[in-house]
Formats: structure tokens, C-alpha cells, sequence
């Protein structure tokens, strides 16, 4: 008696069933693939053309930058830079795969008669036209790969050709139109700024004319020099004073002469440190009193001022800059690889399909052939586990059957 209680498979058993299958497993096998081999061959081929860009696009900045630098040495104001013909390759991505793209594809072709879509709905003629197309990016090098795939290997040649042209010109009007905006913008700052900056420099003028601070460190030694040669005189005129007391003991013409003059310096140094009452009292020399909120409102002017002027001659040099920019017309592309006409078809692959058909007829005709041997150990053998199932369900089919 045969135990099936714990079923195993050697290489014998699977050496017997391959050669008692074997006629059933190579007619599958070869029928499968000659008849994909055959359809292979009856496919139409579909040829590809090819073509590899990249951006010819830097954002140069030219005086700019150098003007940036030092706004933002002034408190990070160097933020302010344009960013015109900067074109990345997610960019060209978007436009080749753009709904314009496709039309202007399909009208320049006439892909609704070469495709025999005449009834079709314009989404359903966009999807086929896609179909035809591939466009890659590669990361590291923002390279696009421009694809176009067609039974006629001239017309997939034509349309690469015209897709590459055609996102040079859009990227072309892209660019003026980004850089029309940008001189709009800079034209309307470039006004406010020249507006300010005259303020500031009206100011300061009035500011001038009453402080009567011209420059502020000549000025300040200038002034404290002069106190300095005062308090000599001071010092000098007053050990004169104690000398000629202690000589002629009483009230002379010499001590009254000596009085006077320490007098006149000690008004002049008084005048000197108090606040100036009118714009006629403003002279070369600084008001010792004044002095400290008078130098720092004069650096805050001046300070602005230059920031302003920095402004002023970076926006201009950015200005000019995107008057070049928008009417430009150099091209944006850099052609890595033109397309060309294909010589050889890409599809079908009719090696791999058949390679893949036998592969696949040969797994599905031994799982066959190894169902009906389970079937036919398992009827054939009482002591098989399955084969009191198989009775019952023989039966139960004769009673459906009456």
C-alpha cells in the first residue's frame, strides 16, 4: 500500500512527469512561440528620433553684485538680485508636456488625419499624441531628453526637430516676458529711490545750514584746538594777573587791562558751549554742547544718503540690464545631440518577444500538464487523499446531471 500521508517529490518523479508530458509541454511551447513570433513580425515597427538639450541660461549679475555686496555690508540688503534667464530643466519639462505643446504639435502634423482620429474629442487626440512623445531630465546635468516615436521614421524625426525649436522659442518669450515685468518693476523703485535720495540730500543741506557742519571731523579738531589755545591764554592771563597783584599790591591799568582780556576769553569759551540761538550764529567751529547729537544726526543723514546712492546705482545697472534681457532673442538652447532619422526600428523587439512567449508557454503548459497528473494520480489511486473527494464530486455532478 502506498502512503500519501506526507507526499514528496524527487528528481526521478519530476524527470518522469516532464517525459510523460513532454509531446503536450513542446507543442505548447512552440506553438505559442511561433504564433507570437508571427504577430511580431505582422506589427507595424515604430522608429524613434532623438534629441539632447540644456539651457544656455546664466543669471549674470555684472556690476550688480558687486554693488550688492557692499548694500550688504549696510544691513543685508545684497537679497535684492534677478534672477532673468535662469531656465531650469524642470521648466523645459513643463512646457514639453504642456497642453500648448501638444496642440501646436498636433496642428503642425495634422495628427488627427495621420492618426485616422477624425471623430475623436481633442483630449482623447492630446493622450495619442503624447503616446508618441517621452521627454526626460536628468538631474545632475538639467540635460532634457527629447523623444518622438511614429511608424515613420521621418515624421518622428520632423517632430523632434519641431518640438526642440518650438521650446527655444517659448523659453525666448518666457524671458521677455519675465524680464518686462522685472523692468517695470525696477523702473517704478527706481523712481522712488531718486525721490528719496533727493529728500535726503535736501535735508541735509538745510541741516547744514543750520548745525554749520560741514566736516565733522575737521570741524571738531578745528574747535577743540581752539579751546585748547583759549584755556592756555586763560591759564597764562590769570598767573599775569596774581604776578602783577603781588607786585603792585593794589588796583593798577595793567591788572584792569589783564582783567579784561581773561574776561573776553572766558565769554568766548561760554559762547562756545552753549546752544546756538539763530542760523547767524553757525560758524566753522562746533558748538562743544551740541556737538555730540549734532555729528550723530549728520552720520545718519549721510548714512542714508549713501545707502540711497547705492540703491540708486544698482537698480539702474539692473534696469538696463533687463531692457537687454527683454529683447533679446539669442537662442536658450545648447543642442548636446540633434535629432537624426532613424535607420532602425526601436519596436517590436521581436527576439525578446519571443524569448518571453516560450518562457511563459512553458511555465503555463507544465503547470497543465502537472493539474490533470494531480487529477489523474488522485482517481486512480483509492488510497489517495483525494480521491474519496474525487467520488463525491463525480457523484454529485451524475445527480445534477438527473
Amino acid at each position: 500500500m502506498t502512503d500519501h500521508s506526507s507526499p514528496q517529490v524527487n528528481l526521478l518523479d519530476l524527470l518522469t512527469f516532464l517525459l510523460r508530458w513532454r509531446k503536450f509541454i513542446l507543442t505548447v511551447v512552440i506553438s505559442v512561440t511561433v504564433a507570437v513570433s508571427i504577430i511580431a513580425f505582422l506589427l507595424t515597427p515604430k522608429y524613434r528620433s532623438t534629441a539632447i538639450v540644456k539651457s544656455t541660461e546664466r543669471n549674470t549679475q555684472g556690476l550688480g553684485s558687486l554693488v550688492a555686496s557692499k548694500l550688504a555690508s549696510l544691513g543685508g540688503i545684497g537679497g535684492f538680485t534677478m534672477n532673468i534667464g535662469e531656465t531650469p530643466g524642470e521648466l523645459h519639462i513643463l512646457i514639453l508636456q504642456s497642453r500648448w505643446m501638444s496642440e501646436r504639435l498636433i496642428q503642425k502634423f495634422n495628427l488627427r488625419a495621420v492618426y485616422k482620429m477624425e471623430d475623436a474629442s481633442a483630449e482623447e487626440l492630446i493622450k495619442a499624441a503624447n503616446s508618441h512623445t517621452r521627454f526626460e531630465l536628468d538631474p545632475h546635468t538639467q540635460t532634457v531628453i527629447i523623444k518622438a516615436e511614429d511608424k515613420n521614421p521621418e515624421l518622428s524625426y520632423a517632430m523632434t526637430v519641431f518640438l526642440t525649436d518650438e521650446l527655444d522659442h517659448r523659453n525666448q518669450e518666457l524671458r521677455s516676458e519675465a524680464a518686462k515685468r522685472e523692468r517695470e518693476f525696477i523702473s517704478n523703485r527706481l523712481d522712488v529711490c531718486k525721490h528719496t535720495l533727493a529728500q535726503l540730500e535736501d535735508s541735509l543741506t538745510i541741516f547744514q545750514k543750520q548745525t554749520g557742519m560741514v566736516n565733522p571731523d575737521e570741524q571738531v579738531k578745528a574747535t577743540l584746538q581752539a579751546v585748547s589755545i583759549l584755556e592756555a591764554q586763560k591759564l597764562a592771563l590769570k598767573s599775569e594777573l596774581e604776578f602783577n597783584a603781588l607786585l603792585f599790591h593794589g588796583q593798577s591799568d595793567m591788572q584792569s587791562y589783564v582783567s579784561h582780556r581773561i574776561a573776553s576769553i572766558e565769554s568766548t569759551l561760554t559762547s562756545m558751549m552753549r546752544s546756538r540761538k539763530s542760523d547767524h550764529d553757525a560758524d566753522f567751529m562746533f558748538n562743544l554742547e551740541e556737538s555730540p547729537s549734532i555729528g550723530m544726526a549728520f552720520l545718519r543723514l549721510t548714512r542714508d544718503i549713501q545707502i540711497q546712492q547705492l540703491l540708486v546705482a544698482y537698480l539702474i545697472q539692473q534696469y538696463e540690464q533687463a531692457k537687454l534681457e527683454e529683447h533679446r532673442d539669442t537662442p536658450t538652447l545648447m543642442r548636446l545631440e540633434p535629432p537624426v532619422v532613424a535607420t532602425e526600428r526601436f519596436w517590436p523587439k521581436r527576439s525578446l518577444m519571443a524569448l518571453a512567449a516560450a518562457f511563459a508557454s512553458l511555465i503555463f503548459a507544465v503547470t497543465i500538464a502537472g493539474i490533470i497528473e494531480f487529477f489523474r494520480i488522485a482517481w486512480q489511486d483509492e488510497h489517495h487523499p483525494q480521491h474519496q473527494r474525487l467520488l463525491l464530486l463525480k457523484r454529485q455532478l451524475k445527480r445534477e446531471r438527473v
